[in-house]
């Protein structure tokens, strides 16, 4: 994988990126539980390799990684996380994720580009819901511009970019006081995805709204009532989690009368 920018050379102190790549993996190996591996490679019908290390344990290691390392920079990130993304290895692509996900407050308009082929090469929605909930997002909150990169996402037939557009608008979605903002354009976006029969789409328009239904449940509820004949069983349940048990039965109801007939 091979970024466009030109890397500038790192932050004084800061080593080479694969040196930097050679001590995280040092670290997941000292973490990995023996026997751990095998079911989570089944659990996730993963292609890659797996060496069993619990993804609480990841986070640990990367934040150990970025206490010891408070001087690291965009390029280094980017560096860094290219290391890490290269080999096939679950945790390895994990930790990379953590980080954009950890220093998202280092990247710029232009790494969206960057993002979306991390997302294309994903294998698994794991590494996705790392990516674009908290990397994307946090870019999106900081720079409201890049709407337009997680629109474009949305509409990308690839599985995993598309579900990356949507879940980018996830913390936007569960701030309270964002919420207003971003809803009319996140409206937009899952729309038309709405008919989209795979179940990891499905579940992510179920999950986004479902932040939003958290703090504002009536607009929510109004939003899926007016679509409930495209509206996806699988959506709607995971959408109305946070809505009264009333307003519940009546969409429920609603949507097996009006809603499509073939319902996940």
């Amino acid at each position: 994988m091979t970024r466009t920018t030109p890397a500038r050379p790192a932050a004084p102190d800061t080593p080479p990126a694969p040196v930097l790549a050679d001590q995280l993996r040092a670290s997941l190996e000292d973490s990995a539980v023996p026997g751990r591996a095998e079911g989570e490679k089944a659990y996730l019908k993963s292609g890659l390799e797996h060496i069993g290390v619990p993804l609480p344990a990841m986070r640990t290691v990367v934040r150990t990684f970025l206490r010891h390392h408070p001087g690291l920079d965009r390029d280094t990130l980017l560096e860094l996380t290219e290391e890490l993304w290269a080999p096939p290895v679950h945790e390895s692509r994990s930790c990379a994720a953590l980080l954009l996900e950890s220093r998202a407050d280092l990247l710029e308009r232009q790494d969206t580009d960057y993002l979306e082929q991390l997302l294309r090469e994903c294998e698994t929605w794991a590494h996705v819901d790392l990516i674009a909930p908290k990397g994307a997002g946090a870019l999106l909150l900081r720079l409201p511009e890049t709407a337009e990169d997680f629109l474009r996402w949305s509409r990308d037939e690839h599985q995993w970019v598309r579900r990356g557009g949507i879940l980018s608008y996830l913390l936007a979605l569960r701030d309270r006081g964002e919420f207003p903002h971003y809803f009319p354009d996140f409206s937009d976006l899952a729309d038309p995805l709405l008919t989209d029969s795979r179940f990891f789409v499905r579940k992510a328009l179920g999950w986004a709204l479902r932040e939003g239904a958290k703090h504002h449940p009536e607009e929510i509820a109004d939003w899926l009532r007016e679509r409930l004949p495209r509206v996806s069983g699988l959506t709607l349940r995971e959408a109305i989690r946070p809505i009264d048990d009333e307003t519940c039965r009546d969409l429920m109801r609603a949507h097996a009368e009006r809603g499509p007939r073939r319902r996940s």
